[in-house]
């Protein structure tokens, strides 16, 4: 009886096709369980479904089917079984895996009937059939309204198989119709039989079970989908069914419960940890938070139940150190109140058109769009601040905490407590409930190391485990906690210099001079640069705007300061750069009223006095300024004396009226005009 072309599995059940190159180890995970006919049966038509699921064959039956099952499912999880008769209903008993069986359907019956009637002889006419339930009332109906001389018998298991044999051969039976262990012992007593189950019942039985398993694997994906979220956080976390039975939990609440975390799978919650209670949120209680004791420690408590379509399939419990909780609220307050705070400067506050100037600029904005620690270089007052707020305020971690400390500025215990922080009682004077150090507080942000070359070398080893590890460990804790925070560093010091005298790590050197940037000293950026930024400065105090006139006391004094200065370039190096500039700027507003003559114009003197480090220069620049006012004033004079000329058409007696001059003293205009 082949009906295999009849019932392939494209035409009894659509279901997809793998795909080309797919993953065979995504494929559904299918074991049939059959010794005897039936089982050739099962690994013949399987291979039709290869392309839907990996199939694995257990030869065998009973106990010891069960035994090869339950080690394969340890070695490699099963999805769902196929199994047949009385062997599969014993293994379906005794196992937790989604069971299809092969069923006897009524034409199948019929046809295997009628097939088993065909080889009946004479001496033997009846045909026997065999099943491991008890016999059915409508079959012995059907028997004796058509006569056929059936015999049906049932069989327990493998112990009984040979005594229904005989009993069969008892009762005159000469074809018999059974399941593959009593078919097989049939053919072996010289007993023509048909196997009990079609081919099509078992293509039916496969179509199943790769239904099963596939609804298996989607929540063995959903189970281990959440025991990895679960496994990530650092509170107790249980989830169990809606019997109260453990489905998921973390190592943390393993930890609490006390026990492996594999042995606690499958049981009872209330049983483990009766102060839970579980069962009233499994009866639609909504829960909420308690003050719960377990393991010996305080804990908080949430309990939560887990609805599905509408049906409730099991709770979910939190349990949280109220420490922790403590904690994070501080944090959260401290970040709040420094997100953002301190951050002033953008990149486009780092002004000028020299070409130093704006190469600068250009690898701040590169670096600013990547996560890599940066280490700025350049002597005091060149902006490596103003480029680290900057590279932040252009990175996407703008709207998160910039954190700055100056290692220079600080002792080595107290800059290692204002870095990595400490627990309560880490040492004497330690505050309660410890303290969230820089590295933490920034968090998700930036942290800027002003001086970084003047950093201990103990605590330069401790900063080198945080751009390792990405976690801090405060004074005086074991439990480090993990950070996400992009390190800036800045140092006027000559690090590799330091590096070869052994004064700076070579391993953390290497770790902060992944990104570098190199500020320009204003005597690099020409005095164009130098300009701009005094300009900048004085436009940015208050009352003094860009657009007030160069003629009013301050601008004007600024511009003949900046002629001394910018003629004195070569030779002045502005040791303090930017700094240095600064304090011309306050020099000038606050000496202004004493650097003017009575006319209120700058009074070169007077600027030489105040600003000593050039008053050569200043008193250059006045001789310059005072011989092109001469030259102007002596062009201006000619030209008027020629437009009124020729307004009068040279008439000298209506000019010298017009004018107010004499004949004589026109004559010399007219000749210092011509000349």
């Amino acid at each position: 009886m082949n009906e295999a072309s009849e019932t392939k599995p494209g035409k009894s059940l659509p279901l997809r096709v793998m795909a080309a190159g797919a993953d065979a180890s995504q494929l559904p995970h299918i074991v049939t369980v059959g010794r005897y006919r039936i089982g050739r049966v099962l690994q013949k038509i399987s291979l039709l479904w290869s392309e839907q699921a990996r199939f694995t064959h257990v030869a065998a039956s009973f106990d010891e089917a069960v035994a090869q099952v339950q080690a394969l499912n340890q070695r490699q999880p099963i999805d769902a079984l196929v199994g047949a008769g009385a062997s599969g209903a014993w293994v379906r008993e005794r196992v937790d895996i989604p069971v299809s069986m092969v069923e006897v359907r009524g034409l199948d019956l019929l046809q295997a009937l009628r097939q088993a009637k065909l080889q009946v002889s004479p001496e033997a006419p009846n045909v026997g059939l065999v099943s491991f339930e008890a016999p059915s009332p409508i079959v012995a109906q059907f028997d004796q309204l058509f006569g056929l001389g059936l015999v049906q018998m049932a069989y327990q298991g493998p112990q009984d198989a040979a005594a229904c044999i005989q009993k069969l051969q008892a009762a005159g039976v000469g074809a018999v119709v059974a399941p593959g262990l009593i078919s097989d012992l049939a053919e072996q007593a010289g007993m023509p039989s048909v196997l009990l189950y079609s081919e099509k019942s078992v293509h039916q039985a496969l179509g199943d079970a790769l239904l099963l398993a596939r609804h298996k694997q989607v929540e063995r994906d959903r189970h281990r989908r959440l025991e990895t979220v679960i496994g990530q956080l650092q509170d107790g976390v249980v989830a169990v069914d809606e019997q109260g039975r453990i489905q998921a939990l973390n190592a943390r609440m393993a930890l609490l419960l006390g026990a492996e975390l594999q042995a606690l799978h499958g049981r009872l919650l209330d049983e483990v940890a009766p102060v839970l209670r579980v069962a009233q949120v499994l009866q639609g209680d909504e829960g909420g938070e308690e003050v719960v004791q377990l393991a010996m420690r305080t804990l908080v408590l949430r309990r939560a139940p887990i609805w599905e379509n509408g049906r409730l399939t099991g709770a979910l419990l939190v349990c949280r150190d109220p420490a922790v909780i403590q904690s994070a609220d501080r944090s959260l307050r401290a970040n709040r109140s420094q997100r953002g705070a301190g951050v002033r400067w953008r990149l486009e506050d780092y002004v000028g058109e020299s070409p130093a100037t704006q190469r600068v600029r250009q690898l701040a904005r590169q670096y600013a769009a990547t996560e890599a620690t940066v280490l700025i270089l350049g002597e005091s007052g060149t902006g490596k601040e103003l480029l680290a707020q900057g590279m932040h305020s252009a990175s996407r971690r703008a709207g998160q905490p910039f954190l700055a400390v100056n290692c220079a500025a600080l002792s080595e215990s107290l800059l290692e407590s204002e870095l990595f922080g400490y627990d309560e009682g880490a040492f004497t004077g330690a505050r309660r409930g410890g303290k969230t150090g820089l590295i933490e507080a920034a968090h998700t942000g930036t942290l800027f190391l002003d001086e970084i070359g003047d950093m201990p070398l103990a605590l330069q080893s401790r900063l080198l485990r945080v751009l390792q590890e990405r976690e801090v460990l405060r004074v005086g804790s074991t439990t480090p906690v993990p950070v996400d925070v992009r390190v800036m560093a800045a140092t006027h010091a000559d690090l590799a210099a330091q590096v070869e005298k052994g004064l700076f790590r070579r391993d953390l050197y290497y770790r902060l001079a992944v990104l570098r940037l190199q500020t320009s000293p204003l005597r690099e950026r020409g005095a164009a640069d130098v300009a701009l930024l005094a300009r900048r400065r004085l436009a940015s105090r208050p009352g003094l705007k860009d657009e007030t006139p160069l003629a009013s006391t301050p601008h004007a004094a600024l511009d003949l300061l900046l002629q001394a200065m910018l003629a004195h370039a070569a030779d002045y190096g502005w040791p303090g750069n930017v700094r240095e500039l600064d304090n011309w700027v306050e020099r000038l507003l606050a000496c202004q009223p004493h650097l003017c003559d009575a006319q209120g114009q700058p009074d070169a003197a007077r600027l030489a006095e105040v600003f000593v480090e050039c008053a050569a220069p200043i008193a250059a620049a006045a001789t310059v300024s005072k011989t092109r006012l001469k030259d102007s004033s002596r062009e201006a004079e000619r030209q008027r004396v020629l437009q009124v000329l020729q307004s009068v058409g040279g008439n000298q007696t209506r000019a010298c009226e017009i004018l107010g001059i004499s004949r004589a003293t026109l004559w010399r205009r007219m000749k210092a005009a011509v000349e």
